[in-house]
């Protein structure tokens, strides 16, 4: 009977819990809609796989952005079972436009490799959303000892922490700018065309053909530009700031003759552009000097590797950035393969 009780109070806990915490963060949103969340994104985002919940931080799939809120850690709990368990949270947004949906809270056990996700909506969200979230409380939450009082933990901490005026970067009403969630690069970054011409993105339109790049079958191949995503600043708060990496040939760098090696070639971009590295897909702004990415070969018509020598933060800030979506979710900047956001 006790046990039963204590569940009931966990779970009425989880649930206001939840429901507070959604309403603060909506009322923070700036560009929040009018409508939320539907029962269909809510069972598509719980679908969403992710590899590595410790590295991958920010990554889009299935047409939704997940951010790691907050830029929080794991919560990690250690109970006197020796059970630890974790607590992974993550703000959903609309890849389209980067509309504010709810929130992603996953949780681990580090014993089993148990992996539960809840995707909690937004307060503006469809009530069939709510009803599915209270179901996954109800019959999946249950089920897992540990895991409703890890979830109630988190969720009461980062709503005490909303109240008491705690966050991380934000704009008028507490939200993170929109521009948080683009890759971009300057005007200036040269696009690779499908002739192997260059051209500025600035001047690249929707429906031009450029250079793209297949990770499977590791070949270059035209493709379309199917949108263009152009972002001005507002004032001199609002510059983009351009991190940059600096590359060269391996062959040069392990040749016995260094006297005539060419210059390093600059790549800029903002810090969480993705780029294709020998290890996989990373943000820009975490490539370290001796890491590994591609670049276009015009002797062979294909891709050679480069190895990065120097990194950047910060190059220069510019007041207008872009970014460019493909049909093959590669292209080149700078004769680099980069990534689709």
């Amino acid at each position: 009977m006790k046990n039963n009780l204590l569940s009931l109070l966990i779970f009425i806990c989880c649930a206001v819990a939840t429901q507070l915490l959604s309403q603060r963060v909506s009322a923070q949103t700036a560009t929040a809609a009018a409508t939320g969340m539907t029962v269909e994104q809510l069972k598509a985002v719980k679908a969403i796989k992710i590899a590595n919940l410790d590295k991958d931080t920010y990554f889009k799939s299935a047409g939704f952005i997940l951010d790691r809120y907050e830029e929080r850690p794991a919560y990690v709990f250690n109970y006197t079972d020796g059970i630890t368990r974790k607590i992974y949270l993550y703000k959903i947004f609309t890849a389209a436009d980067t509309k504010e949906l709810g929130l992603l809270a996953i949780y681990k056990n580090e014993k089993s490799g148990e992996i539960k996700p809840f995707v909690i909506p937004g307060a503006s969200a469809d009530r069939k959303a709510w009803d599915a979230y209270i179901d996954d409380l109800k019959y999946v939450g249950e089920k897992e000892p540990g895991l409703m009082s890890t979830l109630t933990f988190v969720l009461s901490r980062e709503m005490a922490g909303l109240l008491s005026g705690g966050g991380a970067k934000t704009e008028e009403g507490g939200a993170k700018k929109k521009e948080e969630y683009n890759f971009c690069f300057a005007p200036d970054a040269p696009v690779t065309m499908a002739d192997g011409s260059s051209k500025s993105i600035s001047n690249v339109n929707e429906g031009d053909v450029v250079l793209g790049y297949n990770a499977q079958t590791k070949t270059l191949t035209p493709t379309h530009i199917t949108r263009v995503d152009k972002h001005q600043s507002v004032g001199a708060q609002g510059n983009f700031e351009m991190a940059g990496i600096w590359l060269a040939p391996i062959n040069e760098l392990t040749a016995d003759n260094r006297n005539a090696l060419t210059a390093p070639t600059l790549l800029e971009a903002t810090a969480n552009h993705p780029i294709l590295t020998a290890t996989g897909r990373k943000p820009f702004g975490d490539i370290k000097a001796g890491e590994v990415v591609y670049h276009y070969d015009a002797m062979t018509n294909g891709v050679t590797i480069y190895k990065v020598v120097r990194t950047e933060k910060t190059i220069r800030s510019v007041k207008a950035v872009y970014n460019l979506v493909t049909e093959s979710g590669a292209y080149l900047v700078g004769e680099t393969v980069v990534l689709d956001k």
